[in-house]
């Protein structure tokens, strides 16, 4: 299986990689896509998942945090600044007595390490972030896609509906006029022809929602989407191998930020154990003074000692935070069950359903029509019987797009929980 992309590879070494640059979707190179109208055959999914990437503005915002983190983490690991102190002591004329002196903080037990090393586990939380945010996006252009493609052939089969009722019309028209026909017979069929010209409004008002959701989802709203360009009835049996687990949990982003959340609060624990332990000041100078010896040398060494406060309370906080962390990894990896149980279980609905159609529904409904066409060409059924089962073929190629839709849509569910990179 196609493991998620590990952006923070190596980071764990060494505390100094918290600054190592970082592909955010600012500085990675442009793809050469169609930039604001598909191409005559229609828009690939995976052109419309590269203008996606280079697109949106969310993960900009996640890069961006990446980078902020970064400074931080830098911050945290630099030394205090160093003091300096003057002043006089005497203020006298010739007999003024002055000083100048410099201080600095000593840290101590590796107070700046622990802290920038706890830092640092947000730098990758944040990297996993986004990582979690781009296969969010690429599951959100993946159902807005497949969801824009189903539209787009039930628009091709609702004009096929319309052009069948049509003709049913006008076959009731002339059979009524030829005294073969009723009235009631011609109202009933032009109400069907005014229920699939309504249908088929239906079908094209959701086809141009589907397209404005899409390539709002990709961050390109002037995007001009005429066709999707795809087939639905493509193979799934490599992913099904790779995802169809039962029990599953994969180990995704999402996982791994919880995980950098329990290292993050065990170095906490580990800075607020010496914390305690005091910083040393050194104080070090030069004074002037009036008396002999005038020219004097200053030292002072300045240690706090940790008699009431030993930090005990900040220390069992931090201990606590580290079993908290370990819990949410657990309803972490719960939640990712959960979800994908649930898009397992309609993904295998909607394959049963497809599998029904394709194998049994719809070629029973393509031979029924031969059989009634055979039976029309040698004169002995009526045309409005051909009309009819035509009809119950358009019918069942409907309910097949339907469960196509569905079982691509759990499909892209699945494919953005276990974070695989090559879909379908």
């Amino acid at each position: 299986m196609t493991t998620p992309r590990r952006l923070l590879l190596g980071l764990l070494t060494g505390v100094g990689l918290c600054f190592t640059p970082h592909a955010s979707a600012e500085n990675s190179p442009t793809p050469v896509v169609p930039s604001d109208v598909t191409s005559a055959v229609g828009t690939t999914l995976v052109e419309l998942l590269s203008v996606a990437e280079a697109s949106s503005p969310t993960l900009r915002q996640f890069a961006i945090e990446i980078e902020s983190t970064r400074g931080k983490a830098r911050q945290a690991g630099l030394y205090p600044n160093p003091v300096a102190s003057g002043g006089a002591t005497q203020l006298a004329g010739p007999q003024s007595q002055y000083f100048a002196a410099l201080s600095q903080e000593i840290v101590t037990r590796g107070k700046l390490q622990l802290s920038q090393a706890a830092v640092c586990r947000e730098v990758a939380q944040a990297e996993f972030r986004y990582v979690q945010a781009r296969f969010e996006l690429l599951t959100a252009v993946r159902q807005g896609y497949f969801v824009s493609l189903a539209a787009q052939r039930r628009m091709e089969i609702s004009n096929r509906l319309v052009e069948i009722a049509k003709k049913s019309r006008l076959a009731a028209k002339r059979a009524q006029q030829a005294g073969a026909g009723t009235l009631s017979d011609t109202l009933l069929l032009e109400i069907e022809f005014e229920k699939a010209e309504v249908t088929l409004e239906n079908v094209e008002t959701k086809w141009q929602a589907s397209q404005q959701q899409l390539v709002a989802t990709m961050g390109r709203r002037d995007f001009q989407l005429v066709r999707i360009h795809g087939d639905l009835t493509e193979s799934l049996k490599r992913f099904e191998s790779q995802v169809l687990i039962d029990g599953y949990v994969p180990y995704n982003a999402e996982v791994q930020s919880a995980e950098q959340d329990v290292e993050r609060n065990r170095y906490l624990l580990q800075r607020a154990i010496v914390e305690p332990f005091p910083n040393v000041t050194i104080y070090g100078g030069y004074q002037y003074q009036v008396s002999p010896i005038q020219n004097m040398g200053l030292l002072n060494v300045f240690v706090p000692l940790p008699f009431w406060n030993k930090n005990e309370g900040n220390i069992a906080s931090a201990n606590a935070q580290v079993f908290k962390a370990q819990a949410t990894v657990e309803q972490v990896q719960n939640q990712i069950a959960k979800h994908m149980a649930d898009a397992s279980g309609r993904f295998r609905v909607a394959d049963q359903q497809v599998r029904r159609y394709s194998d049994r529904i719809v070629p029973k409904a393509q031979k029924a029509v031969d059989i009634i066409q055979d039976g029309f060409t040698l004169g002995e059924l009526d045309f409005l019987r051909l009309l009819q089962t035509q009809r119950a073929l358009v019918d069942s190629k409907l309910g097949y797009i339907d469960a196509l839709e569905t079982r691509w849509v759990a499909a892209t569910e699945l494919a953005g929980l276990t974070q695989i990179e090559a879909f379908p």
